[in-house]
């Protein structure tokens, strides 16, 4: 592709040819339905490209795609939206002037608005901005003449310069010098004031025309219009014939009201019915004998103009023009194909080369006619009739070598075409018909080869027609569409999916090794190499072999009904995409290397084509003529295009992209180089543009937001970048383009933007955290330590407890009873020494009788340490085992009570909370001779209530009092067990008599859950 844009680069380019006529040029239109607005009176271009176009509807802003409504300068709101005038400065600052009066600049480094209701601001509309050669700016109202003092910000009047100030200005133009033309009305006069460059005074120009507007011509001329016509100023002379009126050079018929010179001298005017055009302005004439003044060429609503009231017409830096009416605005341009529009049906024409770079052309509808590039024709081509349509419907031409032009007829005949018209040759009675010639082609040898359908394959030679079908072996009826004659004397032609050569009487299919690109409807031999164009693309036979053409990006040229090699080696291609050229530098490329892809250049619809092309067989839909234009016919029209003078972008390097808007969480957000966006700032929509106003439609972009985006992200035509979810950080957002050539800009258009974070987004923040964190992780292993701890130490305490019960047990059976046991001992050993036998006797079997008993109560004891344990989590269930467990009399009643709903119970809380239960039972029982002994465990919200009653003999105040009774260590023993369980243990004696021992623990203590869960 490089190597194509700098081939691209060394061609001459031209705005707006004139060698085109005004209807071949390529002619865009928008309306209220494309966004433009309505009543446009001024347009300006800025150095960005842009189009600022002023209207009764508004200030807008043109990219060549979308309208933007302007509404604020400088963040102030305008003064009015019914713009008049417009002036573009160097430093892309904008002068506003309005219907209702006051001035706006927008943009540059001061933007500033001048009200109407300003002492220094002139009454009325502003008609006009200028600036003359000493940079000062002008500005022309109904009541005065004024310039602006940038010393105090202030308009002044022009009355000190020798403008007088009974004046009344109509229009100003300021001309490529610097020089400042006034037209201005006084009472029933009028007249012309001119501020020479650098001058300190206005002088009266010789010359007067009515309210003229003028304009310059690329020869320095300055050029004046009013409605009688169009003259040099320098020779505007009275019309005799009209009171007030100048002689005009041109036509008597024009009537004028506008003027704009493009920079290919051609002249632009508004007129009662839309535009008209002078090709070459440089050939008028002043009027006189024998001169004929010329007629400008015309477009108006009939040809697709917005309006026929055209208000302004400007030139942009790329030579387009442009028209503001009344109801829209419109664009003309160049177009790289010169279209001819012919007077015949919409079907496919066929061409053959004439001389004098004339084409012969025709198609079904009726006879041949010659046509010949002519831009003063209001088609932009002379067409003459050959024969009339009498001849006969065309379906076939052919030049052969020497120049002769055959045709072949939709209704089977062939003729030749003479200097008088047509021959035609008559074909013997047994070949005779009405089959279509479907393809005409010629020999070396000087035979004429004709295809019919369904008629076969004839030749023509010496005067006589021959059949090849049988000849070469062909089925009967069957017709060639493409037919070729190679150096070697070899005829070529295509045969179904693959291609067929005849040699001396014999036919050879290359159905293994061929072009391989399907049906074939193009062959041409140029040289030593057979191009051959089919359905999926083009192939070339050389050196015997078959090589497969493919371009850049996946191109097959597919559909190719056409080809033209021209002498310095360019390829031209014609197809149903249209006109394909290939430089001649690729293709001598890809001769080298096969698998090269070519660089290409396409016409299409954007470059003048107008239909499609649907030519198939020898018909080529693609043809050169001895000027060396390139010709391409469709359904609809032929078109011609000189290789040589290729219209293009005259501009020597596309302008960088340029940022429109930005949207913060669909929000609009002032552009800056530097952005700070608030934290939590998240969406991000970016509006940009390219300001290639010639084909806007070919304009592509890349973008990419550095620290998002690796590489850059291919657009296409979409001229927005959408972000979302950015991350709080820095970032560049980066936009290029490429103009209508596919040259890319070498400049960016670029911001910085800083996404604040939010506070919890900050670095603090997340070491605060992490600190946090940190110290709630260190919290946590010490409360788990804790825990385990606490574990361990009330396993621990359990354990002590466990050994101090069994040390009160032991105490309380085992110690007593030796002890006891001793002293009986001790006393029988007396009463033996001091002879009482009988005595000493007695006390001996007492003492073996509570010996005995000390065993039973020890041997007992020793049954209740292994049997006090509760298993599983049901503190109900092991207190049901009681009676059982402490073998109850049947006098003893039991009952077991619980309110609210029953928790699951933990260990070593279950087993505290039961021992303490079953030694108040055994106390009730064995102490206190109970009859009635119930137990009552209730559920609270907070806490956990366990109470035993019994209806026994009670407790004495003393032994409550102590906490206990002396050498017995139960009630000691079941607070302690209550205290590790976190609890209170309370032993009351109730009122009626009897004992009610109550538990109180935590909830959190009593249970992990319900039971039922």
């Amino acid at each position: 592709m490089l190597c194509l844009l700098l081939f691209l680069a060394t061609l001459p380019a031209q705005a707006l040819s004139p060698d085109r006529a005004l209807s071949q040029l390529r002619h865009d239109r928008w309306t209220a339905e494309e966004g433009a607005p309505a009543q446009i009176f001024s347009i300006a271009q800025t150095p960005d490209g842009l189009l600022w176009i002023g209207s009764r509807q508004g200030l807008f802003r043109f990219d060549g795609v979308r309208f933007e409504r302007i509404t604020q300068a400088g963040g102030k709101a305008l003064i009015d939206d019914d713009v008049l005038s417009l002036l573009a400065e160097p430093d892309g600052s904008v002068w506003v002037g309005y219907f209702s009066g006051g001035m706006s600049r927008l943009g540059g480094p001061h933007p500033s608005q001048y009200e109407y209701q300003r002492d220094d601001v002139p009454l009325g509309s502003v008609m006009a901005f200028a600036r003359d050669a000493g940079k000062r700016l002008w500005a022309i109202t109904p009541a005065a003449l004024v310039w602006l003092d940038p010393d105090n910000d202030t308009w002044k009047t022009g009355e000190a310069m020798g403008f007088n100030p009974a004046w009344q200005p109509e229009r100003m133009f300021a001309d490529r010098e610097g020089g400042l033309w006034i037209g201005y009305t006084h009472g029933d006069t009028f007249g012309i004031a001119y501020l020479a460059p650098h001058a300190a005074r206005f002088a009266p120009y010789p010359k007067a025309v009515q309210i003229p507007y003028f304009d310059q011509a690329a020869d320095g001329t300055v050029w004046a219009v009013d409605y009688w016509g169009a003259r040099p100023l320098a020779h505007a002379n009275p019309d005799p014939r009209h009171d007030r009126a100048t002689l005009s050079w041109l036509d008597p018929g024009f009537k004028g009201g506008g003027l704009r010179f493009d920079r290919d001298g051609g002249m632009w005017l508004s007129t009662e019915g839309g535009i008209a055009r002078v090709r070459e302005a440089s050939s008028l004439r002043a009027p006189g004998p024998g001169v004929t003044l010329p007629k400008p060429e015309y477009f108006g609503p009939a040809q697709g103009l917005t309006s026929e009231v055209v208000w302004t017409l400007f030139e942009d830096r790329e030579g387009n023009v442009w028209a503001g009416t009344a109801n829209g605005l419109d664009r003309f341009r160049d177009n790289a194909l010169a279209a001819i529009a012919l007077p015949r049906r919409d079907q496919s024409f066929v061409m053959a080369p004439g001389d004098g770079g004339r084409m012969l052309v025709g198609n079904a509808d009726r006879g041949p006619m010659w046509v010949t590039p002519d831009p003063a024709a209001p088609n932009g081509g002379q067409v003459q009739e050959l024969g009339g349509p009498t001849m006969g419907r065309v379906s076939a031409l052919h030049r052969d070598a020497s120049g002769t032009l055959w045709m072949g007829s939709a209704t089977g005949w062939i003729a030749k075409v003479t200097a008088t018209g047509l021959e035609r040759v008559p074909l013997p009675p047994e070949l005779a018909g009405d089959s279509v010639v479907t393809m005409i082609a010629s020999d070396r040898a000087g035979g004429l080869w004709v295809s019919r359908l369904h008629g076969g394959l004839l030749r023509f030679f010496n005067g006589k027609w021959e059949a090849q079908n049988a000849k070469y072996g062909m089925q009967e009826g069957s017709t060639p569409r493409a037919l070729a004659e190679d150096s070697q004397g070899r005829i070529w032609s295509d045969a179904g999916q693959t291609i067929r050569m005849f040699e001396n009487g014999r036919k050879q299919d290359f159905n293994q090794g061929g072009p391989e690109i399907g049906r074939i409807s193009a062959l041409q031999y140029y040289g030593d190499t057979l191009w051959i164009g089919g359905a999926r693309g083009v192939s070339m036979r050389a050196n015997e072999t078959f090589h497969r053409l493919l371009g850049r990006d996946g191109e097959t040229f597919e559909k190719t009904n056409g080809i033209v090699l021209l002498p310095d080696g360019e390829l031209w291609l014609g197809g149903r995409n249209g006109l394909t050229r290939v430089p001649a530098a690729e293709v001598l490329m890809w001769r080298k290397d096969p698998s090269h892809a070519v660089a290409f250049e396409r016409f299409g619809v954007l470059d003048g084509l107008r239909g499609s092309s649907e030519q198939s067989g020898s018909l080529p839909s693609i043809l050169a003529d001895a000027q060396g234009r390139i010709w391409f016919a469709t359904n609809r029209a032929v078109h011609w295009i000189d290789p040589r003078h290729i219209a293009r972008n005259p501009s020597t390097a596309p302008l960088p992209p340029t940022l429109l808007g930005l949207q913060v969480d669909d929000k609009p957000v002032p552009l800056s180089p530097y952005l700070r966006l608030p934290a939590g700032s998240r969406d991000l929509r970016v509006d940009y543009t390219a300001p290639a106003l010639r084909v806007p439609e070919r304009v592509r972009f890349r973008y990419r937001l550095d620290g998002v985006d690796e590489e850059w992200r291919e657009a296409g035509t979409r001229r927005q970048a959408l972000y979302s979810r950015l991350e709080p950080g820095s970032y560049r957002f980066r936009v290029i383009a490429s103009d209508d050539t596919g040259a890319w800009s070498k400049q960016q258009a670029s911001f910085n933007v800083t996404v604040l974070p939010a506070f919890w987004q900050t670095a603090w923040f997340a070491l605060a955290m992490l600190a946090l964190g940190a110290v709630l992780v260190w919290l946590f292993v010490r409360w788990r330590v804790a825990v385990a701890r606490q574990r361990m130490q009330r396993v621990y305490r359990a354990r002590v407890g466990e050994r101090e019960r069994i040390a009160r047990d032991l105490h309380d059976t085992l110690l007593q009873s030796v002890q006891a046991l001793m002293l009986r001992i001790e006393s029988s050993r007396r009463r033996l020494a001091s002879g009482d036998t009988a005595a000493a006797e007695t006390g001996l079997a007492k003492a073996l009788e509570e010996a005995e008993s000390g065993l039973v109560e020890g041997r007992d004891r020793i049954r209740e340490l292994r049997r006090d344990e509760a298993t599983g989590d049901d503190l109900e269930a092991a207190v049901n085992t009681l009676p059982a467990l402490l073998e109850l009399p049947p006098t003893v009643a039991f009952k077991l009570e619980v309110h609210g709903r029953p928790r699951r119970w933990r260990q070593p809380e279950l087993g505290e909370v039961y021992r303490i239960v079953r030694e108040a039972f055994a106390n009730a029982c064995r102490h206190a001779s109970a009859t009635h002994i119930t137990v009552r465990i209730t559920y609270g919200l907070l806490r956990t209530t366990v109470e035993i009653d019994d209806d026994g003999c009670g407790i004495q105040d003393e032994v409550l009092a102590k906490g206990g009774a002396d050498g017995h260590w139960g009630l000691p023993g079941m607070r302690e067990r209550a205290a590790l369980c976190g609890g209170t243990l309370d032993v009351q004696a109730l009122p009626g008599g009897g004992t009610r021992v109550r538990l109180q623990l935590p909830r959190w203590r009593a249970g992990g859950g319900r039971r039922d869960d």
